[in-house]
């Protein structure tokens, strides 16, 4: 479950107080919350509240598009821990943006870069022989800029074309 910590502004940036744990799962939802942590007699405030910490989300920053946080999430949901690991390693405006780029580069994940080697030369329509050297194509095409090799959560890589 994701959540974020939120906490209320007061009298500046460094000081917080009614800090509080909210699950992210619907924007509105948590809107609402946040309102009513702001506000508790429901008198209109505006955005006085950032996010102190994330769990199981990225780092926002401290006021988030809610909507954004949400659209990560699916996006995690949809396209898997390559899309984390595309997400962590490069820097991207919104999330649409980051899957969308992804979904052009993401080659497949692979127990190692002989196999994503093995696999895209035989693609390729390459003879794959005793002689042919996987590691040396696969180290050639990291150098040359080609690809990126991304070590997976729990062992092997995620393999992405590069631009």
């Amino acid at each position: 479950m994701a959540r974020i910590c939120v906490a209320r502004r007061v009298g500046g940036k460094a000081s917080h107080r009614h800090g509080q744990w909210f699950d992210v799962v619907d924007a509105d939802a948590l809107r609402r919350q946040i309102d009513g942590l702001l506000d508790p007699e429901g008198s209109g405030g505006g955005r006085d509240w950032e996010v102190l910490a994330y769990d199981g989300l990225p780092d926002f920053g401290p006021q988030p598009d809610l909507d954004e946080l949400l659209a990560w999430l699916d996006a995690v949901d949809e396209l898997g821990a390559p899309f984390e690991a595309w997400w962590a390693m490069r820097s991207f405006g919104r999330v649409i943006e980051a899957a969308d780029a992804f979904a052009d580069r993401y080659q497949g994940t692979y127990a190692e870069r002989t196999s994503w080697a093995r696999h895209t030369l035989s693609v390729m329509g390459e003879r794959i022989g005793d002689q042919t050297e996987l590691d040396a194509y696969a180290q050639a095409a990291a150098v040359n800029g080609e690809v990126q090799f991304v070590d997976a959560v729990g062992g092997g890589i995620h393999v992405f074309w590069n631009d």
